[in-house]
């Protein structure tokens, strides 16, 4: 290992779990940690020896308050370095704060975050994709083999609004147009697994690469079990290689059959294969020092989530006993001993997440990233 010396550092998107585990791998490495975010983050508030979490504007509604703000945050804490983690990274990115983002610029952002440019992407770096094009024309969608593809929003993310090999009547409700585009893609077969990898100037220096084992329908798991398989990996490294990107670099993927790693999107933020690391790794990875990837069966879960939408699940598909062998078998990934009042806080977020989806008439998975999320449009 290199000499590193520590500085001070700002994790956004404070409302993750994600961010917790990257605050509490640098404060191991000796950092002065602050979190930020646009809501008030009670999980990491709570967390003990108690971090200092600063609240910021709505970038998505109020970028330009959102970039005075990081940059009079910033100047405050003497920060060198800024870790998103969440879709705050496209208004950071854009803010183009004066000190070093773990993220790629904005048009490599853009680029990683379409579903349709990102087969681009990955096909010049010699990964095979599936056929993958936008429509931006209702008419076009008469024409497409309904089940043999997959369409979703060119922007979107949890795949929410993931059609997969959709009925004529549920294709007819869509609009899609110049301004929000639809991604038609071949549906593949196979196993799917996530990665999650952190890229310094087109290099990996982390990787782990997970099975989501229980999740909310197709949202974002909230179990995941560590496993290897170099094509995986080697898929990043052709895509970190030909970009040159620095940050989160993250993938949904298919095993196919025949063996091969089949990337289906790639979302440039962390993801829950950050939950699988312990100490130092995550902060030395993000600082540029190469370190191992997970043991092949680490297994790490979000208790809260377990609790309230794995345990109904099991209940009523007669998996009683898989629930209870992942959670004897994995580790809470937000609380740590002598530190539990996270998980308190993770279920005060989720109400409150919840509460405000109601009123607005959103999913509490919608909810969640209203405030951040970034479709495609102008930043200003």
């Amino acid at each position: 290992m290199t000499g590193i010396v520590p500085g001070t550092v700002i994790v956004t998107g404070a409302r993750a779990p994600v961010a917790l585990d990257i605050a509490r791998s640098f404060r191991a490495l000796g950092w002065a940690v602050h979190l930020a975010d646009s809501v008030p983050a009670m999980a990491a508030r709570w967390s003990r020896p108690a971090f200092a979490v600063h609240r910021l504007p709505p970038p998505r509604t109020a970028f330009a308050a959102f970039r005075t703000a990081l940059a009079r945050l910033v100047e405050a804490t003497g920060a060198a370095l800024i870790v998103p983690t969440c879709e705050e990274v496209f208004y950071i990115a854009a803010a183009a704060p004066a000190v070093r983002v773990f993220a790629p610029p904005p048009d490599l952002l853009r680029r990683l975050h379409s579903k349709a440019l990102f087969a681009d992407v990955a096909r010049a770096a010699g990964v095979t994709m599936p056929d993958t094009h936008a429509i931006d024309d209702p008419a076009a969608l008469a024409a497409l083999p309904l089940d043999r593809i997959v369409l979703k929003p060119e922007f979107s993310r949890f795949a929410a609004a993931a059609l997969i090999r959709p009925s004529p009547r549920t294709v007819a409700r869509l609009r899609p147009s110049p301004t929000h585009r639809w991604v038609a893609q071949a549906f593949v077969a196979g196993e799917e697994l996530c990665l999650w990898t952190a890229a310094h100037a087109g290099r990996v220096t982390a990787h782990a690469l997970y099975r989501p084992a229980w999740r909310h329908g197709r949202s974002a798991a909230y179990a995941f079990d560590a496993v290897d398989w170099p094509p995986a990996i080697d898929m990043a490294r052709r895509i970190a290689g030909a970009t040159g990107a620095t940050g989160h670099l993250s993938f949904d993927l298919i095993r196919t059959p025949d063996g091969a790693a089949v990337p289906i999107e790639c979302n440039p933020r962390a993801v829950s294969g950050v939950h699988l690391f312990d100490g130092t790794a995550l902060a030395l990875a993000i600082l540029g020092e190469t370190v191992p990837p997970p043991a092949p069966g680490t297994r790490r879960h979000l208790a809260p989530a377990m609790a309230l939408l794995g345990a109904p699940a099991a209940l009523a598909g007669g998996r009683w006993r898989a629930l209870r062998d992942q959670w004897h078998a994995g580790r809470d990934a937000i609380t740590r001993p002598g530190d539990r009042w996270p998980a308190a806080g993770a279920l005060v977020d989720a109400a409150r997440f919840a509460a405000l989806g109601l009123t607005r008439r959103r999913s509490p998975t919608r909810q969640t990233t209203a405030d951040i999320e970034w479709n495609g449009g102008p930043i200003a």
